[in-house]
């Protein structure tokens, strides 16, 4: 970066050449670090975004391929099971039970990749999923009105529930509660409770 300073009036003080560098030097600096922080900013995004898209194709191939032949598989077995000798249906119902197991192993596993009450009926719709499965009662004052960026829904969903989950696990308490709403073009989320508490920053 180069700068310049002239005068037609009167001379530079003698050490006008050093500040000005020393200026220029901090004036690079601060476009550096602004830049850098810009690049960081969007790097992020990106593997936000290429970590959803991922999510996203792996819930499609478990929907579509692996959960769509195992209930093929099992209404096949079951259909066997019909038709199949006295000797043979105990050990068939056997069977089918084991993959009828399985397919549900396979739905949750899809579930917790990415919750179907969050991509279908919004944040809101799931916020109060979460707090009707959640073991402490929960107070929720969820105040969003329409369907936000994926990436925000996801983000405030599995921080609601971590909170949920923390507190059910450590805080002994009795009820939380959970407000989600808009406020000047951001989502605020708190989660709060009436536990023991104990949380201390400087032990991670």
């Amino acid at each position: 970066m180069l700068a310049a300073v002239s005068t037609a009036d009167v001379p530079l003080p003698p050490d006008a050449e050093e500040r000005l560098a020393g200026f220029t030097e901090l004036v690079a600096t601060t476009i550096a670090n602004a830049q850098g922080r810009a690049d960081l900013e969007l790097s992020r995004a990106r593997i936000v975004a290429t970590a959803d898209a991922t999510r996203r194709k792996i819930e499609r191939d478990l929907h579509d391929g692996a959960q769509q032949q195992l209930v093929t598989l099992a209404l096949e077995l079951r259909a066997a099971q019909a038709t199949a000798s006295p000797e043979h249906r105990a050990e068939l119902a056997h069977v089918a039970q084991g993959l009828t197991t399985v397919l549900d192993g396979l739905r949750e596993i899809a579930l917790g990749i990415h919750p179907a009450s969050l991509s279908e009926g919004g944040l809101r719709s799931a916020l109060k999923t979460l707090a009707h499965r959640s073991s402490v009662p929960v107070e929720l004052d969820a105040r969003v009105d329409s369907r936000l960026p994926e990436t925000v829904e996801v983000a405030a969903y599995y921080v609601v529930s971590e909170a949920l989950t923390n507190a059910a696990k450590h805080a002994d308490a009795s009820v939380v509660h959970v407000v989600v709403e808009e406020r000047d073009s951001a989502l605020r989320v708190v989660v709060q409770d009436d536990g023991v508490g104990g949380a201390d920053a400087a032990r991670g």
